[in-house]
């Protein structure tokens, strides 16, 4: 089964500076594993619909840069490495 990688902002874990953190979703044979970028963002500034920063978030290129170089990489890496 082919995984798939999102990134996403964790809600359910908020900071206490008020902002969530991305973390990086794979989903592989129904099993879910999450890492963290390192990254936080205020939930208000994230489109949980489109898993993707709004485009009035401040530092929106920067941030949106990272997110697309990360899942790009990770997506490399489980075509690469099937088991990962």
């Amino acid at each position: 089964m082919e995984a798939t990688v999102n990134v996403t902002c964790y809600k359910s874990k908020v900071l206490k500076n008020g902002e969530s953190l991305l973390m990086v979703r794979i989903c592989k044979n129904g099993k879910k594993k999450y890492k963290s970028l390192g990254i936080s963002v205020n939930p208000a500034h994230w489109d949980f619909k489109k898993n993707l920063l709004k485009p009035k978030c401040p530092n929106h290129e920067a941030l949106f840069i990272i997110n697309k170089r990360i899942s790009v990489f990770i997506e490399n890496l489980v075509l690469k490495y099937p088991g990962f």
